[in-house]
């Protein structure tokens, strides 16, 4: 069974790492106008380097910790 909890304290991070993503893929493509390689490039980044820096400054929540 699904553990709702669990799932509610997750939703705001990908929440917020869902629109980090459109805000910087906005901004580089209006300032530089990147190919999708580095598209997808920067989401990676951007996906596999939030966890981290939201743990470094103390707001993961539990499941990540």
């Amino acid at each position: 069974m699904v553990d709702t909890e669990k799932i509610r304290s997750l939703v705001p991070h990908y929440v917020v790492m869902l629109v980090t993503v459109f805000l910087v893929v906005s901004v580089l493509r209006a300032l530089i106008g990147v190919r999708l390689v580095v598209e997808f490039a920067v989401i990676l980044v951007i996906v596999f380097l939030y966890p981290f820096v939201v743990r470094r400054l103390g707001y993961a929540p539990e499941v990540w910790q």
